[in-house]
């Protein structure tokens, strides 16, 4: 029977793989070394929660399913949203400015 830390590293795996990343990626888009990183996938031992927190932000999912494997639709497209609502300023604001350049 696989433990509960298996269990996670084997979601961020899977997330990783389907996003067609690399460990290396994460691990540095998550501000964590990757001898860290990937000695907590070889000893298989949870990372702290700010560390599973950035992991999960990294992978645009949550704690919850990188932990439990499932994850309610309606959560992941919000959060995807959410963390997305900074780049939709940025586009807005280069129109807004576009627009006034034109007047």
């Amino acid at each position: 029977m696989k433990d509960d830390a298996s269990i996670f590293w084997e979601n961020v795996k899977r997330e990783i793989k389907s996003q067609n990343t690399t460990q290396e990626w994460v691990a540095k888009n998550s501000g964590i070394s990757f001898n860290t990183f990937h000695g907590w996938i070889a000893k298989s031992v949870y990372p702290r929660v700010d560390d599973a927190i950035r992991i999960a932000v990294s992978l645009n999912t949550s704690v919850e399913y990188l932990v439990a494997g499932a994850i309610d639709g309606n959560e992941k497209s919000i959060g995807l949203i959410c963390r997305s609502l900074p780049l939709i300023q940025e586009h807005l604001d280069a129109i807004k400015r576009a627009v006034r350049e034109l007047r």
